[in-house]
Formats: structure tokens, C-alpha cells, sequence
């Protein structure tokens, strides 16, 4: 028997009925001395059957790995391996491009699938225990380092998401400005993540968490038509329905969040040099400790 067809059946088992009356009460529930396999299938069988997203921690890359591939078989919908470094969070690290674009593309896979609207704003953790999610099933993995330094909320992550749909109507200027505000650099010729271009009513962009970029074609300020293309000839690809355009990094919404309510923290951590740095308008090394 697959394992997916092991999991529909525990799914409406009287076990898994008990087991979630007994968890909703106690808000924690504890699997031991059983190995990974069938921690995953009841684990698996519990999200499913309250329609949450299921979260895996684990210790170390290696393992995380091995529960995205089980989780795979299991039959999820959608598997994130959230992406890490193995630096200690103490050290002054600022993580790798392609890392950060990996994790903007969790994020932004996250945020879409929660109904984030109704969430108090003391309940904006970005944890799946304070969300209602929508019935899709997503699981994520993750390691302990990766969630040191902590996530944005939802609230403070959200509105630095950009939702491009066709058919919608957005004023040219103002997506201009956008998009600078979300740190994509303008370029003649777009090739690699994070860059955009205008040639009159047509706007190539490479959203960092996407494989490819999508050429936007406006008439006027109704967004007719979204297209993938190909960077290395530039020629269209596929129609698209829509895209989500994530900042480029996470320096852009520390940075805001520093400048609106941290001030005093900022001027007794950084030196007069660094100050002035920051106030140009550049990301401040080791910024995600924050």
C-alpha cells in the first residue's frame, strides 16, 4: 500500500479522531521511541485531517533533507526545505544571495496560502499554530538554525509582497517605485534574479522567488498579459495568471522597521560611521541579528 493511501485511511481512523481532540486540548502532543516513518505518517494524518499545514524541525540539515524526501512520498501537494547556512546565528553573517531567495520563496509560498487577514496583530508570528490556512497541503522543513535570527510577522513581511494578476489595473509610477522599494535593480537587459527593465508598456522582472522571470504587458494601466521568458535569449515563454514579487532580501524590512521604532536601539549598537551608512540608505552587515 502507497503511503499516501496509509495516511487517507488514518486520516478517518477513530485513532487519529482521539489523538486530535487530545492535542487541541493540550496544545502539545508527544510521538516517542518511534522512528521517522511513522512519526511522518501520523504526523501527516493529523495535519491532513484538521487541514493545517504540517512544520517539521529537526536538528540538523541531513535529517531535515531526509523528511522532505518522506514527506515527499507521503503525498504532500507542495514540500519546502526552508533554506540554511550552518553559521552560528552569533556570528556577523549576512546569508548568500541564493540562499535568501530560497527562503523569500517559502515565505512568500506561505503568506499566499494563509488567510493572514484574519490574524490579530498579537497573534502575527509566523507560525502555522496561529494561522488558519487554506486546505492546500504544504509542509514545510526546517532546521533549528534556521529559524535563528527570528522571521519577520506576517504583518511586517505581507505588505512586501507584491500580488501582480492579470487583468488588474496599476498605476506605471507607482509600480516603478515598487519595485525599487523591494530592492530590484533597474537594468537595460534582465539575465538574473532580482533585476527589472521597461521598454515603454512592457516590464521584464526576475522575482528572486521564482525560476524565471515574467514579462509584464500593460495597456495603459491594466496588466493585459504575464509571460515567462527565457533570460539567455529573452524570448516569451508561457502564459501566467500571476506572480508575487518578494523584497530581495530581508535587509529591506529590518531596515524600515529600525528607522520607524528602533532609533534608540540603532544609535547604541552602531558606530558613528556605520550610522551614517545606515542612514544613506545601505543594509547593515550581520542586519538579520536584529
Amino acid at each position: 500500500m502507497a503511503l499516501s493511501s496509509i495516511i487517507r485511511t488514518l486520516e478517518h481512523s477513530p485513532l487519529t479522531s482521539e489523538l486530535l481532540t487530545k492535542l487541541n486540548r493540550q496544545q502539545s502532543l508527544y510521538l516517542n521511541g518511534i522512528p521517522r516513518l511513522p512519526k511522518g505518517l501520523v504526523a501527516s494524518a493529523l495535519a491532513k485531517a484538521d487541514q493545517r499545514l504540517l512544520f517539521v524541525v529537526c536538528s540538523t540539515l541531513e535529517e531535515a533533507s531526509r523528511w522532505a524526501t518522506q514527506l515527499e512520498a507521503m503525498g504532500w501537494n507542495t514540500v519546502h526545505l526552508y533554506p540554511t547556512s550552518e553559521a552560528s546565528p552569533y556570528e556577523p553573517f549576512d546569508p548568500e544571495s541564493e540562499m535568501t531567495w530560497g527562503q523569500m520563496q517559502v515565505l512568500a509560498d506561505l503568506v499566499e496560502r494563509l488567510k493572514v487577514d484574519r490574524l490579530p496583530v498579537e497573534s502575527s508570528d509566523l507560525q502555522p499554530n496561529n494561522v488558519q490556512p487554506s486546505t492546500n497541503g504544504m509542509a514545510i522543513v526546517a532546521t533549528q538554525a534556521a529559524l535563528q535570527p527570528h522571521l519577520p510577522p506576517v504583518d511586517a513581511f505581507k505588505p512586501y509582497c507584491l500580488t501582480l494578476n492579470q487583468g488588474m489595473t496599476w498605476d506605471g509610477k507607482n509600480l516603478d517605485e515598487k519595485l525599487a522599494q523591494l530592492g530590484y535593480e533597474r537594468v537595460p537587459l534582465v539575465e538574473t534574479e532580482g533585476q527589472w527593465s521597461r521598454r515603454g508598456d512592457i516590464v521584464d522582472v526576475f522575482p528572486v522567488a521564482l525560476e524565471l522571470p515574467v514579462r509584464l504587458e500593460w495597456f495603459g494601466d491594466e496588466l493585459e498579459q504575464l509571460r515567462e521568458f527565457d533570460p539567455a535569449t529573452q524570448r516569451s515563454l508561457d502564459k501566467i495568471d500571476g506572480i508575487v514579487l518578494t523584497p530581495t532580501d530581508f535587509g529591506h524590512i529590518i531596515s524600515q522597521v529600525l528607522r520607524t521604532s528602533k532609533a534608540e536601539l540603532i544609535q547604541s549598537y552602531l558606530s558613528p560611521q556605520e550610522q551614517e551608512s545606515f542612514e544613506a540608505g545601505q543594509s547593515l552587515e550581520g542586519s538579520r541579528r536584529f
